[in-house]
């Protein structure tokens, strides 16, 4: 194992007792450090599988390390046996939901909880809206949204957060903020925020809880420790207190996401949070020439937020850097086509070049020249799967089924496929539920409960796990003259839930989903006949292969894991990469942890990169710098700089100019093109 490794690595991974900090440059090999380490804590006998726990960003890499770490300890036969017992090795979000999964009761949170995505929670807050009787159109849902989950990040909860508040719009939000949180827990769910703060929290005030986790989790590792924020800051060096075997592993120059919360403060502050931390620089790069990496350098070696360090390899210099200046944005467009075509000539596959931009806006001059040229390209950012609507309705069904009081589930389904209840019998079925007990209950919940007392009237709460409802409840359902109206009116519609319901509590996920598609002939209702009711069809059976994973759980297990992963899924931008040789065209932001053998960096001026948001903030000045710094160490082979005299813009045509950070890479790197 040892042998492929440079001294650097081998330092890392051998590493045994106390803190370390690895600062892993662009290429320099830093999944096979955190994997070899982990493989040889395990084979050493360092620690068992289940002492360790690895935490990335990404789903696809938390996969590629369990495959990896799995293939190196089935690699001779004293490790075989090791090799089916893994370390937990996962995202923050799906660590945080397994921690409310087994402990969450603690704070309320019932173990088939729901995770709402953005979607779910915009149209919660527009309904917080309606009822307030505030103006969608002055105060933005999805703003609502950003300055909540921004306050959760930084740890300011509903009570506090009326005193920080300034102006008219966080009035708004601080009169939103505590319904919000009251809407999620009275329908049995978290937000993708939740699932790293309610955590904390159970860590904070359970002191029982958190010595569990801290003797369970001997060794830590963390990945891209640059991207952490101060909530995820908080929940690693709580769990790594008493063992203090914290190995963190990052690179401040690729910081590019503060727009988000997370801070290199974190990685640049770890010597003082540890001070008896080894230090670690991997500096050697694997991917890119020599004059790609003394670009890199010249432009990141401007920041001071930093530690010093300087990428090199052991390779030839390569090409150097081609920059080129255009007229125009469309002659900027033909100049990359036109080298794409050179490329390909030169057997360079399409899939291998990438054109990067600043903003999406910037996509479509590139678009349409590569169209009319018929080259193929993919653009990344399109609907992600779990986003389509068919899928969100039977996720809808699914989620209802795991937590009967998630009422914004049951009413984006309870009249679809169409059922002739429309927003009338939706406000009557919701105004029985409300006449219910002293705050209401929910209207799907209130079904089930129709139905488990009206068909299985002797032991109906065993349909209804983990639903406290007492017998004075129990006894206005039934005495209630709304729910009798509604027995009768919506009869079918009630018995149609409550079968899928018991369903969900005697099957697996994947005969539930077939179970749901029979019962409510949701196929039959999207098939017009199209090639596109063929592709949402299609999506649908792509549903039922992820299901099939989770069979061998059995009832409710299956449908809880499964639902909870689905949740969690990020867009992990390799996997969108088709087998079709096709040029890729992405943001800046969205190529970070890939690589290819060309690489177009295009609009390269002052205002559009570095962007103009940027020039009164040194700190986010920097930020462009960093971002700069990760498209050019995406290129193994070429890299091409290109900017433009003059573009078209909402004031018409500009004239510009290149920006600062073409003029910090020396001139002796680069060879400028001009039309």
């Amino acid at each position: 194992m040892l042998e492929k490794l440079n001294p650097q690595q081998k330092e890392a991974v051998l590493h045994d007792k106390g803190p370390l900090l690895i600062f892993a440059g662009a290429g320099s090999g830093k999944t096979r450090v955190i994997t070899y380490r982990i493989a040889r804590l395990i084979s050493d006998r360092k620690a068992e599988p289940e002492e360790i726990l690895a935490v990335t960003f990404t789903r696809k890499a938390a996969g590629e390390m369990k495959e990896r770490v799995r293939d190196l300890l089935s690699a001779s036969d004293d490790k075989k046996k090791f090799a089916s017992r893994l370390p937990y090795i996962g995202t923050f979000h799906s660590f945080g939901a397994y921690v409310l999964r087994m402990d969450g009761e603690k704070l309320g949170v019932p173990r088939g909880f729901s995770i709402y995505d953005p979607d779910d929670v915009t149209h919660l807050i527009k309904g917080i809206l309606d009822d307030l009787n505030i103006d969608k159109k002055q105060f933005n849902p999805s703003r609502i949204q950003n300055l909540i989950s921004s306050a959760k990040n930084e740890l300011v909860g509903p009570e506090e957060y009326p005193k920080f508040a300034q102006g008219p719009f966080e009035e708004v939000v601080a009169e939103v903020y505590p319904k919000y949180e009251e809407g999620l827990r009275s329908q049995g769910a978290v937000d993708f925020d939740d699932l790293q703060i309610l955590p904390l929290m159970i860590f904070t005030e359970y002191k029982d809880v958190l010595d569990k986790y801290q003797k369970r989790y001997r060794y830590l590792l963390i990945d891209e420790y640059q991207d952490t924020n101060m909530v995820q800051y908080k929940l690693v060096n709580l769990l790594a207190g008493k063992n203090r075997n914290l190995c963190v592993v990052g690179d401040e120059d690729q910081g590019i996401y503060s727009w988000r919360g997370a801070t290199i403060k974190n990685i640049l502050s770890f010597e003082r949070d540890y001070p008896d931390a080894k230090v670690i620089k991997l500096e050697k790069n694997y991917r890119s020439t020599k004059n790609i990496l003394d670009a890199a350098h010249s432009v990141i070696s401007r920041n001071n937020e930093r530690v010093e360090k300087k990428l090199w390899t052991d390779t030839d210099a390569g090409p150097k850097v081609t920059m080129f200046e255009a007229e125009n944005e469309r002659e900027e467009a033909r100049f990359v086509r036109e080298k794409i075509n050179e490329l390909k000539t030169e057997e360079t596959a399409l899939s291998e070049m990438c054109v990067l931009y600043r903003t999406n806006a910037q996509s479509r001059i590139f678009e349409e020249e590569l169209l009319r040229n018929a080259i193929p390209y993919k653009l990344v950012g399109g609907v992600r799967f779990y986003e389509r609507r068919e899928i969100k309705d039977m996720l809808a069904y699914l989620r209802f089924f795991a937590n009967p009081q998630d009422e914004l589930s049951f009413q984006r389904v309870i009249n679809v496929p169409p059922r002739k209840v429309g927003q009338k019998s939706i406000e009557e079925i919701a105004g029985a539920a409300e006449s219910i007990g002293d705050g209401g209950i929910g209207s799907g919940l209130m079904f089930l409960i129709i139905w488990g007392t009206t068909e299985k009237l002797k032991n109906w709460r065993e349909y209804l796990p983990g639903i406290e409802v007492s017998d004075d409840l129990l006894i206005e359902i039934e005495k209630s003259e709304k729910v009798k109206v509604l027995k009768e009116k919506y009869s079918g519609l009630i018995s149609l839930f409550g079968k899928l319901y018991e369903t969900s509590l005697r099957e697996d996920v994947r005969f539930l989903i077939d179970e749901i598609l029979e019962v409510t002939k949701y196929e039959s209702w999207i098939d017009d006949g199209t090639p596109q009711a063929q592709a949402r069809k299609e999506n649908l059976f792509e549903m039922k292969v992820v299901a099939e994973k989770y069979v061998e759980l059995g009832p409710r297990d299956s449908l809880i894991e499964f639902l909870s992963d689905v949740s969690l899924v990020e867009q992990d931008l390799d996997d969108e990469r088709k087998e079709e040789d096709a040029v890729t065209l992405m943001t800046l932001h969205s190529a970070k942890g890939l690589e290819y053998d060309a690489i177009f960096m295009v609009g390269m001026e002052e205002g559009l990169f570095p962007h103009s948001l940027s020039f009164t903030s040194p700190s986010e000045l920097e930020e462009e710098r960093r971002l700069c710094y990760v498209g050019i160490t995406r290129a193994r082979k070429y890299l091409f700089l290109s900017f433009a005299d003059c573009r078209k813009t909402y004031g018409g045509l500009t004239d510009r100019i290149p920006s600062r950070f073409i003029s910090e890479i020396p001139m002796e790197l680069v060879d400028f093109v001009t039309k």
